[in-house]
């Protein structure tokens, strides 16, 4: 399954600042999460839509920091530990408990997994293992590359094309794949699960008191189809949201 996964991923060349690179051509699934991590965190674990397959629907409920870890983890079982991008320390861990689990109207069945709610986090970009995008490449890979027509969505001016939103999903995941790519072959970048990206971010309230926030794209099940323009991008909570953020990783494009 991983060598199925890497070996499936789309090389994007000509992407200015940020070199060419490799991206997944599907968002990471549910059975490439628990075979890499050892667990399925998702709200959507059961129950696939009639015809489609529980495994290969996108992983969601992660955190930031649970998605850097699975790069991290992917990288050491394919790689090595020596190419891995991220060193995390000062880990904090939380449990999704039975109080938080009332005020998560879209999960089906609670799982009360533990995530990563913290961490300190050093990045390099000069070691070959996976990361997740920047949101500048991101947005590359989505419009298509240098073969983009300059779609609306990644790889349509049609939603329904190319995406999973509020007026088609049934307010649940769906396989991954299932609808038409983009330009380059990759699949849901618009829809199904919103997409983190490696970005970070600040949010000032009205008490001047500030908060990290990580960019994520491409819209998601429960959200209009407005919110999957590739224009469009959310300032999100690092921690795991409700249903609705996955991720895609990347990988230097020579391995």
């Amino acid at each position: 399954m991983l060598r199925d996964y890497i070996g499936g991923m789309v090389l994007v060349e000509g992407a200015g600042g940020s070199g060419s690179f490799r991206i997944g051509r599907y968002e990471v699934t549910q059975e490439l999460y628990e075979a890499v991590m050892g667990a399925n965190p998702s709200y959507y674990s059961k129950n696939p839509p009639e015809g489609e397959t529980q495994g290969r629907r996108p992983v969601e409920f992660v955190s930031w920091y649970d998605a850097v870890a699975f790069c991290n983890r992917l990288t050491v079982l394919t790689m090595g530990e020596k190419e891995c991008c991220y060193t995390l320390s000062n880990i904090q861990y939380e449990t999704d408990d039975d109080e938080a689990a009332k005020k998560k109207a879209f999960k089906e069945d609670p799982t009360y997994v533990t995530f990563i709610r913290s961490a300190d986090v050093t990045i390099r970009h000069d070691k070959k293992g996976f990361r997740l995008p920047t949101r500048e490449e991101w947005l590359f890979a989505a419009k298509g590359g240098t073969k983009s027509r300059s779609y609306r969505y990644a790889g349509s001016d049609d939603a329904a094309e190319v995406a999973w939103y509020y007026d088609n999903s049934g307010r649940v995941t769906h396989e991954v794949g299932r609808l038409k790519p983009n330009e380059l072959g990759l699949y849901d970048m618009s829809g199904n699960v919103k997409e983190f990206c490696e970005d970070l971010t600040f949010y000032t309230n009205t008490k001047n008191e500030v908060f990290p926030r990580r960019i994520s794209s491409g819209g998601s099940f429960f959200a209009q189809d407005k919110e999957a323009y590739l224009s469009e991008y959310d300032e999100g909570l690092e921690s795991p949201g409700n249903g609705g953020q996955g991720f895609r990783i990347v990988c230097a494009a020579a391995r």
